[in-house]
């Protein structure tokens, strides 16, 4: 299906592809240094998805556009790299948009529990281009960052070090990592846990020393962290997917020429299509390496009650704290009608 989908959209933009290409070859673009930055070590998702950015844009603009990338955290972790755009310390950054939302409100949108009741449902949403420009504006005006391409990671599945999870009562006497984000966050409330709030580079280490028993992620992200190290059981909850945003600097981007800032939307919404492909390449072979360290997964036997306590709880209070129901109504829509 989502090579389905990736092709109806290669073919809607292929003019517009084809035209930003032989523009390019005309362009003479300014020389100038692009500072980009993920808290994710080299070869993570976050990384590959960087490295694809920053690919196109020395490939295209014939190596006038050079792009310096920081890796692992080494410009901080992710809330400080999206307050590195506000000050032009950093151009573009890939980050969990639940490390967004508390700069921008309308994000946490993006992180309502069950929003996505399957993965096609985000590349659907994700796809509806006056949507996504319209939440875009309005991150950009809260936060300092313009999200030019949105990522998906897959589901955030639950690993913990103590015991198999297979129903929501499994999870009583387990201290849980989340990130400061309100959907996670008042998630784990609504299942009568008391999360822990933590910056994502230092999980490994609080898992290593037993600060925290459990943290909740994709398989390649499980994968790439080794997490196996200091887990065992994974729970297949479908609360949240990972997404993913590829932010650049307002202030600086809306200083770009016409022709730079085409070639950054272009670079851009091209990391976006791969890092979609790649969840689809990487998804499986992260399952077999987890097991095959011994890892075991369990699938939720009560799932229903977990999905109606958190939307009983977190839809209401985010539409009175945040204000965007209407927005939410009309994400609700789109991946409704999408999926008929």
């Amino acid at each position: 299906m989502l090579r389905s989908l990736l092709c109806a959209i290669s073919a809607v933009t292929l003019s517009l592809v084809l035209f930003a290409s032989a523009s390019a070859q005309a362009v003479e673009y300014k020389k100038q240094t692009v500072m980009v930055a993920t808290a994710n070590p080299p070869g993570g998702y976050h990384a590959l998805v960087m490295d694809k950015f920053k690919e196109v844009l020395e490939k295209e603009s014939g190596g006038a556009i050079t792009v310096r990338a920081f890796y692992s955290g080494s410009m901080g972790d992710e809330q400080t790299n999206v307050k590195q755009l506000r000050t032009q310390e950093l151009h573009a950054t890939v980050v969990f948009t639940g490390n967004l939302s508390p700069f921008a409100p309308t994000a946490n949108l993006f992180c309502l529990p069950y929003l996505y009741p399957e993965m096609q449902d985000a590349y659907n949403l994700f796809s509806d281009q006056a949507f996504m420009k319209k939440t875009a504006d309005i991150i950009a005006k809260e936060s300092g960052g313009r999200s030019l391409g949105w990522l998906v990671g897959g589901y955030r599945f639950l690993t913990n070090s103590k015991h198999p999870v297979k129903k929501i009562t499994d999870l009583a006497g387990i201290k849980i990592r989340v990130s400061p984000s309100a959907g996670q966050l008042e998630s784990f409330r609504a299942w009568d846990v008391d999360p822990h709030p933590m910056a994502w580079t230092e999980v490994f280490n609080a898992l290593q020393q037993k600060v925290i028993d459990a943290v909740e992620a994709p398989y390649s992200m499980i994968r790439d962290q080794k997490f196996w190290e200091v887990t065992k059981y994974i729970s297949e909850v479908h609360y949240m997917m990972w997404v993913g945003n590829l932010l650049v600097s307002e202030p600086w981007y809306q200083k770009l020429d016409p022709d730079t800032k085409a070639l950054v939307d272009k670079a851009a919404l091209e990391a976006e299509r791969y890092s979609w492909q790649l969840n689809e390449d990487l998804t499986q072979p992260a399952i077999e390496e987890c097991t095959s360290h011994g890892m075991e997964i369990s699938i939720l036997e009560d799932e229903p009650v977990w999905v109606e306590k958190a939307k009983a709880r977190v839809w209401p209070m985010f539409y009175k704290d945040f204000g965007f129901e209407g927005l939410a109504k009309e994400a609700v829509a789109i991946i409704e009608k999408t999926r008929k």
